[in-house]
């Protein structure tokens, strides 16, 4: 289960070893907490997946790990059947494309889907400003 921290400047998304195999990521996915558009639940994230794999791994409607490219920037999903999930909008940086062989200090994803239990807690959570927060995503 990948473990969620909201910090007051960023998001951390912790992946296990499985997830990290899976997803063919060697490190955890770290999101700049200001450059958050929004936070929406879903009930069925499928209809929000966009693009095509590249990195990772999917059974269609069973579940997705790993990156999605598309016209717009790159999406990271973490998205499982049976589970409702969290759909992160992100605003991209100028020329975050260009910059692809150089890890910064934040991952440069336009979209974030991630499936979790917690799911009203954690968009609860990216509202508040400062505030500390911890979860896992599946059971």
């Amino acid at each position: 289960m990948a473990r969620i921290e909201v910090h007051a400047d960023r998001v951390v998304i912790r992946l296990t070893t499985a997830e990290k195999t899976v997803a063919l990521r060697k490190r955890d996915v770290v999101l700049d907490r200001a450059a958050i558009r929004s936070a929406v639940i879903t009930g069925d994230p499928w209809v929000w997946i966009r693009g095509i794999r590249s990195p990772g791994a999917g059974l269609p409607r069973g579940f997705a790990y790993g990156t999605w490219r598309t016209r717009g920037g790159r999406d990271f999903l973490l998205a499982r059947r049976g589970r409702e999930a969290v759909v992160i909008d992100l605003d991209v940086p100028e020329g975050a494309d260009e910059n692809r062989g150089w890890v910064g200090e934040f991952d440069t994803f336009s979209r974030v889907i991630v499936s979790t239990v917690h799911s009203a807690d954690l968009v609860r959570a990216l509202r508040l400003d400062g505030a500390g927060y911890e979860a896992e995503t599946t059971e």
